[in-house]
Parts: C-alpha cells; sequence; structure tokens
C-alpha cells in the first residue's frame, strides 16, 4: 500500500471519527485503459499474510449476515 494511501485511508477514518489506523488491508476492483477488470489487493506496511487474511475473512463475515438476510427479505 501506497504512503498516500494508507495516509488518505487514515485521514478519513479520522474525519468520521473511527479511531486511528492500525492495520489495512484494501481490495479494490479496478479499471485499466482497455476497460479489463481486475482486483487490486494492497496491505500496510508490515501487515503479515495470516494478518491480511483475517481482516479479509472478517469483513466478509460480516457481510455476509446483512446480505444473507437482505436477500431472504429479512427474514433469517
Amino acid at each position: 500500500m501506497s504512503n498516500s494511501l494508507e495516509d488518505a485511508l487514515a485521514s478519513v477514518l479520522a474525519e468520521h471519527e473511527r479511531g486511528l489506523l492500525a492495520r489495512a488491508v484494501v481490495v479494490a476492483e479496478v479499471l485499466d485503459k482497455e476497460d479489463e477488470r481486475s482486483l487490486s489487493i494492497s496491505t500496510a506496511p508490515g501487515v503479515m499474510e495470516w494478518d491480511a487474511l483475517g481482516l479479509c475473512r472478517y469483513g466478509v463475515l460480516s457481510a455476509e449476515g446483512p446480505a444473507a438476510a437482505n436477500f431472504a427479505g429479512g427474514d433469517m
């Protein structure tokens, strides 16, 4: 993760009073000049692979519950 991306993320979190940035994994869909899609995954310096995997997995689990409830019409 570039310092500018890490700084921007820390700034946005601070503006919204979300706390200090400790570790980060950013997953972004990127379109190149030919409109080809790819995933870009960046981590803050010092984030170990297992920490990045844990952060990503926790994020997936956090999103799956509300998404599943929405898909089921809120009947979960």
